[in-house]
């Protein structure tokens, strides 16, 4: 658990979707922003950029969720699915 965390700057993130882990399936939903956050945990201090997803009228990081995956492009996404309806 961090001491303190900051959003420091946020990006658009036109295109980008967060993969999710839903009954055994894999899910997209879009990305809102990417946000560059700077975390001081016992007086270190640290920067990552996280994705950041809407539910709602809330806005969070996507990567806090228990059943996140990963950050991908929509297109790639969109690809990988067709070629498993394909099979």
């Amino acid at each position: 658990m961090s001491d303190q965390e900051t959003i420091i700057q946020i990006m658009p993130a036109t295109g980008w979707v967060a993969v999710y882990e839903m009954d055994g399936e894999e899910s997209a939903e879009p990305i809102v922003c990417f946000a560059l956050v700077e975390t001081v945990e016992n007086g270190v201090k640290r920067r990552e950029v996280r994705p950041m997803s809407a539910d709602d009228k809330v806005i969070d990081f996507a990567d806090d969720a228990e059943n996140f995956l990963r950050v991908e492009e929509l297109a790639t996404f969109e690809e990988e699915d067709e070629e498993e309806v394909e099979e």
